[in-house]
This record gives structure tokens, C-alpha cells and sequence, in this order.
């Protein structure tokens, strides 16, 4: 009996279910009307995708152009430090040679002022007697 009255009720549900149950085409149309509103076309679409795809590659296009440029950049700023570097010390052994130079020059000036002297001595007391090496 228990049985029975479960299907009664089983079967009475159902029925008023049918009965309430309103036509899902208006709702399913307003739901497809809903979701066209919001896509586009195919055509549009593609296109748009076509155009995503070649900014794309001009983007990575340009981000290996900037990462070549950057490492070009990279070896530039390493040679630019090794002349840096080979300047110095040729700045270095330039002021060596200047130092050396000038020691030079003033040796020179005193041998002159020696050689000045030597001559004014000779010019005031003649040349030297000396004697003939012996044979």
C-alpha cells in the first residue's frame, strides 16, 4: 500500500509538473538573443585574430631586435671599458715618459752649463801642456 501511494504521489507531481511547465522556446530565444548581442561575427572574429597574430609577431619581432640591441650594447660597454683600461696606461707610460724626458733635459742643461764653463776656463787659461804620450 505504502508502494502504491508513492507512485500516486510520484505520478501526481509529475502531472503538475506538465501541467505548470511553460514553452522554453521564448526563454531559449532570449537566451540565444543574449549571447549573439555579446559574440561577433565569424568574419570579424578571424579578422580580429589575424590581427592579434600579426601584432604578435611585430611584438616579438621587436623584443628580439631590442634583446640583440642589448647585447650588442652589452660587448660595447665591455670594449668601451678594455680602451678605457689601454688609455690609462698609455697615460700612465706617458707621464713616465715626460718624467724621464724631463730628467733628461735637465741633465743636458747642466752638461751645457758644464761644457760653458769648461770652455770659459779654457778661453781664460789656454789649452794644457801636455805632454806628447812616449813612444
Amino acid at each position: 500500500m505504502r508502494a502504491r501511494s508513492h507512485w500516486l504521489a510520484l505520478a501526481l507531481c509529475a502531472a503538475l509538473a506538465s501541467c505548470q511547465r511553460e514553452d522554453p522556446v521564448p526563454g531559449l530565444e532570449a537566451e540565444r538573443a543574449q549571447l549573439l548581442a555579446t559574440t561577433v561575427p565569424r568574419d570579424e572574429y578571424w579578422k580580429e585574430v589575424e590581427r592579434k597574430g600579426v601584432a604578435l609577431k611585430a611584438q616579438r619581432a621587436a623584443e628580439q631586435r631590442s634583446q640583440q640591441a642589448e647585447t650588442e650594447r652589452s660587448q660595447i660597454v665591455t670594449v668601451q671599458q678594455q680602451l678605457q683600461t689601454a688609455v690609462n696606461d698609455a697615460k700612465n707610460v706617458n707621464e713616465q715618459i715626460v718624467k724621464q724626458r724631463d730628467g733628461l733635459i735637465a741633465q743636458t742643461e747642466k752638461q751645457r752649463a758644464r761644457q760653458r764653463e769648461l770652455e770659459s776656463f779654457l778661453a781664460r787659461t789656454g789649452p794644457p801642456d801636455v805632454a806628447a804620450p812616449p813612444k
